[in-house]
């Protein structure tokens, strides 16, 4: 009992969907099972905006862990660069010290954005999506998703048994 309630709420931190690409944003986000309905509200600065979203239209719910794509690009690019002049510096005689440096930083931020990954949870219906970056364990927001299509599981159902 103690594993639904828990799963009732969960909080994160805000995102927003521009494209189909899925970007941070200030401000805190908590969603909730409130009957049939999913209740979002969203904290940021000055502004407030609660939204609800019918259980029955959710369509998935996607879990996603991976790393931080901007810190690998960077990482990669410091490597190259760092890598090309530190080899430079053998031909032409000059101190590899500073392509050395970039080459380390590259390796540490490529190394940095594999072990620090990120982590959100979307919420697809038709016509909104909710997305939120997680905060502390996975596990709380696995029981919160197997909860929410559970729900919109059974009122599907029943609504086609009434039918």
């Amino acid at each position: 009992m103690t594993s639904r309630l828990k799963s009732a709420e969960i909080t994160g931190s805000c995102a927003q969907v521009w494209n189909g690409v899925i970007i941070p944003s200030n401000g805190v986000i908590s969603v909730k099972i409130d009957g049939n309905n999913l209740s979002a509200t969203v904290k940021s600065g000055l502004e407030k905006k609660d939204s609800r979203t019918r259980i029955q239209n959710i369509d998935s719910v996607e879990i996603h862990t991976a790393p931080i794509y901007l810190l690998l690009a960077i990482g990669i690019g410091l490597s190259v660069i760092g890598l090309i002049g530190w080899i430079s510096t053998f031909s032409n005689g000059n101190s590899p010290m500073l392509a050395f440096v970039l080459l380390l930083a590259g390796i540490a931020a490529i190394v940095l954005s594999i072990l620090n990954k990120q982590r959100y949870m979307a919420i697809y219906s038709l016509r909104y999506t909710i997305v939120l970056f997680m905060k502390g364990s996975p596990e709380l927001y696995q029981q919160f998703a197997a909860r929410v299509m559970a729900v919109a599981d059974s009122l599907n159902h029943a609504e086609i048994s009434q039918s």
